[in-house]
C-alpha cells in the first residue's frame, strides 16, 4: 500500500516541528500544530502541481486509452488524481500518525484513492464512452443490465465470474476421489491412485477455514492434487464443512483435535503408514505447523514434512514493539458476524476484496457496468467466491494469535500442550508470493526461519493465490538461495537466483526421497473407512 517509485514522501525534515503528545495519543487539541500541518500538505500540493507529469505506475491497466495522453481535458484529469492520490498515500506514510494506527490508516488511504478514480464513472471513463457510442447505446443497456442482475444476485458486488461457468465435479474440482469419513465438521477425501505404484508416506492437504479446500483441486491442468497424484503419491484432502450456530463456540483446540488429527488418523489407518507429509495454504499453513509442534510437544509421531504455501507465522510489527489490537479484534468480529454468532464468510470475502479493490471490485465494475461485458470464465474467481463461514470463537482466536504474535513467542498452548515451532525438526518446503497483499514475503519468510528442521524457501512472483495455483508452463519461475535463510529477507533476496520451472515440479522433486520405497497402489478407503461419496463432496457443494 505504499507509494511506489518517484512518488513522494513526507519525511521528517518536512513536518512542522516536532509531534506533540497530544496527537501521538489520539487527541487533537494542539491546533496550532494541526494547522502547521494543514499548510505544509497545502504547500506540498503547489510543489507538486507545477512539475506533476507523471504516469500511472506500469502495472496500472486503468489508463491505457489513448485519450489519457491526447485529449487536454483527460490529461489534466489524470494529472490531478494521480497528484492527489500520491500526496494521500504519502501523508499515510507520515511519521506524525502513531505507529499502531498507520497499517489502518494506509488500508483506508488505498480503499479511497481506488474509489475515487476518474475510471469508476462514465464520464471519466473515455474506453467506456467510446463503446457506448460505437454501440449506439448497446453497451449501456447491457450493463444498466448487469448492473440490476448483480442487485438482484450479489447485493450490488459486481460479478467476476458468470453464474453458471463452473460446476464441482465437472471442470472444477474434477480429479476423481472419494469420501473416505465425514463428521458434522469435515470430510476427508481420498484421490483415486494414477500410477501402478505409488510413495509410501502420503500427502494430507489442509485448507484455510475461511475458503472450501478446492484451491487445491482447480480446472483440470491447474489441480494441485491432479499432479500430487500422478507424480504417484497417495493423496488425501480436508473439506470443511459450513459450521453451523450451534458450532459457534468451537476454537482452536477442538478446531486441532477435530480437523487435522482426526484426518490423520484416517490416513494413517488406510495407508499403514505412521506419518503423512502435512500441506497447509494461508491459515492451513497455520493449522499444520501447529498441528506438528503438538505431536512433537508429546513426542508423537505423524508428520514427514511440512509445505506451507503463503502462509504468516510471525506477526512481529515492524517497528519491532508490542501492538494491543482488543478493540479493534472485537470491533472487526462484531461487524463480520451475523445475527446466529457466526462470522459471515461472504463478508470476510468483501474485506479480502477491499485489500486488492483495483482487481477485484473496481474492474469488475467498470467492465460489468460501463462496458456492457460480462466476466470471462476463471476458476481462481470461482473459488474465491465459495466462502465458508467461520465459528466466532476460532476467528477471535486466529486474529488474537497474529496480533500478540504467541506462536512466534513460544506463548501459544493448544490442546493442553505448548505449541514450540523451533521444536519442529521436520523439513519444510515453503512458498511465499513477491505480491502477496495478504500474507507479505517477508512475513512468510520470518515464519520459514522459526521452524527447526532444514526450511527450502521458494518466492514466486505471484499473489496470495496465483502463488498456488502454479503448474508447469513455459514462464514460471521461482527464486531460492542455496545460502540457508539469513535473517534479513533483503539479504536472502540479493543473494538468490532464478529458476525456470514450475515451484509444483520443485516440490515433487523434494518430496520424493522423504517419502519412503514405492508401494503398489492403494484402493481408496478401509473396511474402518469405506469409499464413500465421490469427490468432491458433500461439504464442498453446500452454499
Amino acid at each position: 500500500m505504499s507509494p511506489r517509485g518517484s512518488e513522494p514522501h513526507l519525511h521528517d525534515d518536512r513536518l512542522p516541528g516536532p509531534v506533540p503528545e497530544s496527537w501521538a495519543s489520539g487527541s487533537w487539541a494542539s491546533e496550532s500544530w494541526c494547522a502547521r500541518v494543514v499548510r505544509q500538505s497545502l504547500l506540498g500540493i503547489r510543489e507538486l502541481a507545477p512539475t506533476a507529469d507523471w504516469g500511472p505506475d506500469p502495472d496500472d491497466q486503468r489508463f491505457g486509452d489513448p485519450a489519457w495522453s491526447s485529449v487536454p481535458g483527460y490529461r489534466f484529469v489524470l494529472q490531478v488524481y494521480l497528484t492527489w492520490r500520491r500526496l494521500v498515500l504519502a501523508g499515510a506514510e507520515a511519521p506524525y500518525l502513531p505507529a499502531r494506527r498507520r497499517q489502518q490508516v494506509q488500508f483506508l488511504a488505498q480503499v479511497l484513492t481506488e474509489a475515487l478514480a476518474p475510471t469508476n464513472v462514465l464520464p471519466g471513463n473515455p474506453a467506456a464512452l467510446r463503446r457506448a457510442l460505437d454501440t449506439r447505446g448497446t453497451s449501456l443497456v447491457r450493463g444498466a443490465g448487469n448492473l440490476l442482475d448483480d442487485l438482484a444476485r450479489r447485493r450490488g458486488r459486481p460479478a467476476k465470474i458468470a453464474p453458471g461457468s463452473y460446476r464441482l465435479g465437472e471442470n472444477l474440482a474434477a480429479t476423481p476421489g472419494r469420501v473416505v469419513h465425514r463428521d458434522d465438521l469435515v470430510e476427508v477425501l481420498q484421490y483415486e491412485p494414477q500410477t501402478a505404484e505409488v510413495h509410501q508416506v502420503p500427502l494430507l492437504l489442509v485448507p484455510a477455514w475461511v475458503n472450501k479446500f478446492y484451491i487445491y483441486d482447480l480446472a483440470p491442468g491447474r489441480s494441485l492434487v491432479e499432479w500430487a497424484v500422478r507424480a504417484g503419491f497417495t493423496v488425501f484432502a480436508i473439506s470443511q464443512r459450513d459450521p453451523t450456530p450451534d458450532q459457534t463456540d468451537l476454537g482452536l483446540d477442538e478446531y486441532l483435535s477435530r480437523v487435522p488429527l482426526r484426518a490423520l488418523d484416517v490416513v494413517r489407518e488406510i495407508t499403514g503408514s505412521e506419518r503423512a507429509h502435512l500441506v497447509g495454504v494461508c491459515a492451513g499453513g497455520l493449522l499444520a505447523a501447529i498441528t506438528a509442534a503438538w505431536l512433537t510437544a508429546g513426542g508423537e509421531p505423524g508428520v514427514a514434512s511440512l509445505t506451507l504455501l503463503m502462509s504468516a507465522l510471525d506477526h512481529t510489527p515492524p517497528d519491532g514493539g508490542d501492538q494491543p489490537m482488543a478493540e479493534e479484534i472485537a470491533f472487526l468480529t462484531r461487524a463480520l458476524s451475523r445475527g446466529d454468532g457466526l462470522v459471515d464468510g461472504g463478508r470476510i470475502g468483501v474485506l479480502f476484496d477491499l485489500l486488492r479493490s483495483r482487481d477485484t471490485v473496481w474492474q469488475p465494475l467498470v467492465a460489468g457496468w460501463l462496458l456492457g461485458e460480462r466476466p470471462k470464465p476463471f476458476d481462481i474467481w470461482a473459488w474465491s467466491e465459495d466462502g465458508i463461514d467461520v465459528p466466532r470463537v476460532l476467528f477471535e482466536q486466529t486474529l488474537r494469535i497474529a496480533a500478540d504474535n504467541a506462536l512466534a513467542r513460544g506463548r501459544l498452548r493448544v490442546g493442553g500442550r505448548p505449541v514450540d515451532l523451533s521444536a519442529v525438526a521436520q523439513d519444510a518446503f515453503v512458498v511465499a508470493g513477491l505480491r502477496d497483499h495478504i500474507a507479505p514475503w517477508e512475513t512468510v519468510y520470518r515464519s520459514a526461519r522459526l521452524l527447526g528442521g532444514d526450511v527450502a524457501f521458494h518466492l514466486v512472483p505471484s499473489g496470495h493465490v496465483g502463488g498456488i495455483v502454479n503448474p508447469p508452463r513455459p514462464q514460471a519461475d521461482y527464486r531460492i538461495c542455496a545460502d540457508g535463510l539469513p535473517p534479513d529477507p533483503r539479504v536472502w533476496s540479493a543473494r538468490a537466483t532464478p529458476r525456470h520451472e514450475s515451484w509444483w515440479v520443485a516440490w515433487s522433486r523434494w518430496l520424493a526421497p522423504r517419502s519412503g520405497p514405492r508401494v503398489p497402489r492403494r484402493a481408496t478407503g478401509s473396511a474402518r473407512h469405506p469409499a464413500g461419496a465421490p469427490a468432491p463432496g458433500e461439504y464442498a457443494r453446500s452454499r
